[in-house]
């Protein structure tokens, strides 16, 4: 299995999806009406980083057209990751936000001449991780752009970014594709892997879905697709199941839970509305409780993934839930609580 880089143009220029923002940035390259910045947005998982990647590649190429060259001296040395007109900045490993310091050196370098004559290009990924001093440095480059500079941003958070600087940007907006082009999109870089799992884990952003297959969550849907049935067995070890499930894609692992509450709180709701008839499942007043208690974990689930981008024990946070999903269940094939 080879998968592409999420990172790298070269998916984005495959993508459907972002085929609308690829002819835009192109058409106004050509026309002489390119922005000094560029606010890139949408979900995580759908190659904003990607995106950007192919744009700045394309515009520094020295031949470009709809696409860059590839052939170039600019291409080569932006494929070698030696261009030095392209600066990026993002978060440190061991940091929770990008550094003022890292911005304060990119600003720097934007108002430096050209080292091949062309322009230069900075690309902020993620943007919605600027601390307010990051972002008090970044307006005032906004404000006052160097020319021939190009500034691009990613965020998947909009509304974390400072007014000032987002009304300085030109939006690029990346919707999230329907399923069955993602998946369409999906097979073609390996039609073997069993996607639709993948993309549904991934809240339907295909390149999420390939990061997921990248980090080895191919066998994750199967796994995982037993936790219910170990939940409604008295003698399973909630503790060693939890311990499991946070030694590897734990933030994963919680997200499939999530959608399989999901689904079947909307399999209960079809059945109360009387939409599932070959299926009455529980008494109405029994499916009822069951349905608010299932709402309960939900909310419960949902606030474990919150947590555990934090700093939050992970074993502690499925051992709840895990043992709110097996008393639920429990419930309801014996009518007794686990």
């Amino acid at each position: 299995m080879s998968l592409p880089d999420t990172r790298n143009y070269a998916l984005a220029a495959g993508a459907p999806w972002l085929a609308p923002a690829r002819a835009r940035i192109a058409s106004a390259l050509a026309e002489g009406r390119l922005p000094h910045a560029l606010l890139i947005q949408g979900q995580p998982g759908l190659g904003k980083a990607a995106l950007a990647d192919f744009i700045a590649r394309l515009v520094l190429c020295d031949r470009p057209g709809t696409d860059p060259c590839g052939a170039c001296p600019s291409c080569q040395l932006h494929q070698a990751g030696t261009h030095p007109d392209l600066r990026r900045v993002g978060i440190a490993d061991d940091k929770k936000q990008i550094a003022v310091d890292d911005i304060r050196e990119m600003i720097t370098a934007l108002t430096l001449k050209s080292y091949r004559g062309g322009r230069k290009v900075a690309i902020i990924d993620p943007a919605d991780a600027l601390n307010p001093y990051g972002g008090n440095a970044l307006l005032k480059t906004l404000e006052e752009p160097s020319a021939g500079a190009l500034l691009m941003l990613t965020v998947a958070r909009p509304e974390r970014l400072p007014a000032t600087i987002a009304s300085r940007c030109q939006r690029i907006p990346v919707v999230r594709p329907d399923t069955e082009r993602a998946l369409e999109w999906l097979r073609t870089l390996d039609p073997e892997i069993e996607w639709p799992g993948l993309l549904a884990l991934a809240s339907g952003a295909p390149v999420a879905a390939v990061e997921l297959a990248r980090a080895g969550a191919l066998g994750l849907e199967r796994e995982m697709s037993g936790v219910p049935a170990l939940l409604t067995n008295p003698a399973t070890d909630l503790v060693a199941l939890a311990e499991r499930c946070q030694q590897n894609l734990p933030a994963e692992r919680l997200r499939w839970m999530e959608n399989w509450v999901t689904d079947r709180i909307r399999r209960g709701l079809l059945t109360a509305s009387g939409h599932n008839p070959g299926n009455p499942g529980l008494p109405s007043t029994a499916r009822t409780r069951h349905i608010h208690g299932l709402y309960a974990i939900l909310d419960e689930l949902r606030a474990a993934q919150a947590a555990l981008r934090g700093s939050a024990n992970a074993t502690l946070l499925w051992e709840q839930v895990l043992g709110m999903l097996a008393r639920e269940l429990m419930t309801v094939r014996t009518g007794r609580p686990r």
